[in-house]
């Protein structure tokens, strides 16, 4: 069955259709929540509390065929809210900086391998966090949720040259915050023309 019939079906309080429906879309959405606050137990909070209001108020929702816009509008302001509260907060996560159950999934990786993806994850993710909450939200989205400029405005409530100008001015900040660190190169710096 395809998304909108699945909508129709939820809206009309058919469990397995939630499910179906929502299934599809939890693993992007926690991974967008894990992006937005750094934190693994903050992420499927807010996913939790974003599925519970979505399924709450699906009936209200009158055009089906714009539920990806109307779930990820939730999901923003659900991250945000959550992310407001938390400011000044440590985890533990965040205190040891380490992430076992990654390290688990990957022992069978080659050690180097493993140490080169972790080093460029650690760099690009703290360079995301460096971004304000409106620049680091259209950029998960777009990047890492594969939504288009059109469907970011709609989540977003804004016009597609307000979306397109903060992609620029964040890639712009990645960019500098990532030669800064040595990941990437920048041309004078590297010796090249580029």
């Amino acid at each position: 069955m395809d998304e909108i019939g699945l909508v129709i079906k939820c809206q009309q309080g058919d469990m397995e259709a939630y499910e179906a429906l929502f299934g599809s879309y939890f693993n992007k959405a926690v991974r967008y929540a894990f992006l937005i606050t750094g934190r693994n137990d903050l992420a499927e909070d807010i996913v939790q509390e974003a599925l519970i209001e979505c399924y709450k108020d699906i009936k209200s929702l009158k055009s089906p065929e714009k539920f990806k816009s109307w779930f990820y509008r939730i999901l923003v302001r659900t991250s945000w809210r959550v992310k407001s509260k938390e400011k000044g907060k440590v985890s533990i996560e965040e205190f040891d900086g380490c992430d076992y159950k990654s390290i688990n999934e990957n022992l069978n990786d080659d050690f180097e391998r493993l140490v080169e993806r972790r080093e460029s994850s650690r760099l690009i993710k703290d360079a995301l966090h460096k971004l304000s909450l409106p620049l680091r939200t259209t950029v998960v989205l777009h990047y890492y949720n594969d939504l288009s400029i059109k469907e970011i405005a709609q989540v977003l409530k804004c016009f597609q040259g307000t979306v397109k100008s903060r992609l620029h001015n964040a890639r712009k900040i990645l960019h500098k915050e990532l030669v800064k660190e040595g990941y990437v190169c920048d041309g004078k710096e590297c010796g090249t023309n580029a």
